[in-house]
């Protein structure tokens, strides 16, 4: 997954883009703790810290909003909020320790395809927008 984080993704705001950086690398390490098959306990270990950075990530990015005055922060802090309320949702499917191979898959492209979606067309503005006020 780390190979998906490329100079396209930068918002050109760095502890933005340092924050992007560790949810891809993490994203990279639980894709390959499913691929190699590693314990239900390690997933569970990978999921948590990884849901814990994009809380960390979408807080930086709303409060950043909110100094600023983003026009578009209601309908950011949805998209956020959607995002968070996915990741609760899966994260009860991976405490459940019967995680099928296709609900793995299914985490595995939401966090890969719906995190670059979010940056490609989400933070994307939201850069553009802070770029000259940071």
């Amino acid at each position: 997954m780390v190979h998906l984080f490329t100079d396209r993704l930068l918002v050109s705001i760095d502890r933005i883009d340092e924050q992007h950086r560790m949810i891809f690398e993490t994203v990279g390490k639980f894709q390959d703790a499913c691929n190699e098959g590693k314990s239900v306990e390690e997933i569970n270990e990978l999921f948590n810290l990884l849901r814990v950075y994009l809380e960390e990530n979408f807080k930086q990015e709303e409060e950043y909003m909110l100094q600023y005055v983003y026009p578009d922060y209601e309908t950011h802090k949805e998209k956020h909020n959607i995002f968070i309320r996915k990741l609760h949702l899966l994260d009860s499917t991976i405490r459940s320790n019967h995680i099928s191979i296709t609900k793995l898959v299914e985490i595995n492209e939401f966090l890969s395809e719906g995190f670059v979606t979010h940056l490609s067309e989400i933070d994307s503005k939201l850069g553009e927008f802070l770029r000259d006020k940071i």
